[in-house]
């Protein structure tokens, strides 16, 4: 410092009143960043060394509740597991449809529904908001409406409110690494998240701080699942397609998993979404498959009888698990697989009425006493707009909002 050398901040005592919240800074900076230059969460707080010959000032129990205050918020950032099923009704509810990576229809239909004002701040108070899923594919802003519903989560929880936020088969399916739905903005954008967050790690490592947030981690067993799948259909394997043969960066690591092989590339979606990876568990892990406020029950599909039977909360927690990286390598849960899952069905939504089946409805909902209607998403309701079907039991909210989808007027319920 002042030498023309730069010094680690934990080792330089003239930086001492820096190195607490140069971490929480760069966080921050990243995270504006992938948001597009939206707000965000506020970043978890470094942990504060104590120690060295200045002591403790008298302003420290303040910074230390305040670095309380702040760690609470972060835990509720990324509670890691769904919660209860079954929630409190709630004075209003506002569902919202299939977002598909498209920011700005994504803003305009929390607009429609009363949640937000013109700055994308959360007006809806002690509103209940359920986006029912399917904020990926199709879209080139899949990162920031993450970031996006992330902040308008802590938002309406501090104004005594709620935003739920759901996963679809397109998260399910991302989180398996099939990436058939990822239009090339998509990838794009997953691509210029690893680049970030290697910036983010750089900084921190000139500084003698640790990547944390701005780390790439995790999901190499998921690599090789989707090397095995691509060698059994006759596709190159992930291993194949380049090394950049150089040491890795700060927040990175050796292997495939971190190779960037240039425009078109998966391996930087595949870090970030697979079992265990950063953003899988951050914004992903948390999110239920099934929700019921009150008296109407949620599912990006539907729920059928034998999911009830199953078990709800086992459902929604074992998918958690499987997001997480806590459960076994392998393929995804069976909830979340297939046309007869919750992310899948769609038994409920068909837009021609004739087509659904109400009988299977009746059953499932006999099977749940309290809950008289359910809500879905996951199939287009045009030209008609969100609707309902089987004398009101079912409200259908998949509006096709997203250019990737036709671009049709936001609307919420």
């Amino acid at each position: 410092m002042g030498n023309g050398k730069s010094v680690p901040l934990d080792t330089d005592p003239r930086c001492e009143t820096l190195a607490p919240i140069w971490g929480p800074f760069v966080d921050a900076f990243v995270d504006t960043l992938h948001a597009k230059g939206g707000a965000v969460h506020p970043p978890p707080p470094r942990e504060t060394r104590r120690g060295g010959s200045r002591g403790r000032r008298a302003s420290d129990g303040d910074a230390d509740d305040g670095a309380k205050r702040l760690a609470e918020a972060h835990a509720l950032r990324s509670p890691g597991s769904p919660g209860s099923v079954f929630r409190p009704a709630a004075e209003r509810l506002v569902a919202i449809g299939d977002l598909h990576g498209d920011l700005n229809k994504a803003t305009r239909a929390f607009r429609a529904g009363g949640l937000i004002d013109s700055h994308g701040k959360w007006i809806g108070g002690a509103t209940v908001a359920v986006q029912v899923g399917d904020q990926l594919d199709r879209g080139g802003d899949e990162v920031a409406i993450l970031y996006m519903l992330e902040r308008l989560r802590r938002e309406a929880r501090d104004a005594g409110g709620e935003l739920i936020v759901m996963n679809g088969n397109h998260e399910t399916l991302n989180v398996a690494g099939r990436f058939r739905y990822a239009f090339e903005p998509g990838i794009e954008d997953f691509r210029r998240w690893r680049g970030r967050q290697l910036l983010g790690a750089a900084l921190k490592a000139k500084c003698g701080e640790k990547p944390g947030g701005c780390a790439i981690v995790g999901a190499a067993a998921a690599a090789a699942a989707v090397d095995r799948k691509a060698e059994k259909n006759g596709e190159p394997r992930i291993e194949s397609r380049g090394r950049t043969g150089n040491a890795p960066p700060p927040g990175s690591a050796p292997g495939r998993m971190y190779a960037d092989t240039g425009p078109g590339c998966v391996m930087p979606r595949l870090a970030a979404l697979a079992p265990g990876g950063p953003m899988a568990k951050r914004f992903l892990a948390h999110q239920p498959v099934v929700v019921a406020v009150g008296s109407t029950l949620f599912a990006h599909g539907g729920v059928l009888p034998h999911h009830v039977q199953y078990g709800l909360e086992r459902i929604n927690q074992e998918t958690s698990e499987w997001i997480r990286g806590d459960a076994k390598p392998g393929p995804p849960p069976v909830h979340v697989s297939g046309g007869r899952s919750v992310v899948w069905a769609r038994d409920y939504s068909w837009p021609q009425r004739h087509k659904c089946d109400c009988g299977v409805l009746r059953r499932a909902l006999d099977l749940l006493p309290g809950i008289d209607r359910v809500v879905v998403g996951h199939t287009i309701q045009q030209p008609e707009g969100v609707n309902a079907a089987c004398d009101g039991r079912v409200l259908r909210v998949d509006v096709g909002m997203s250019e990737g989808c036709g671009g049709a007027e936001p609307e919420g319920l």
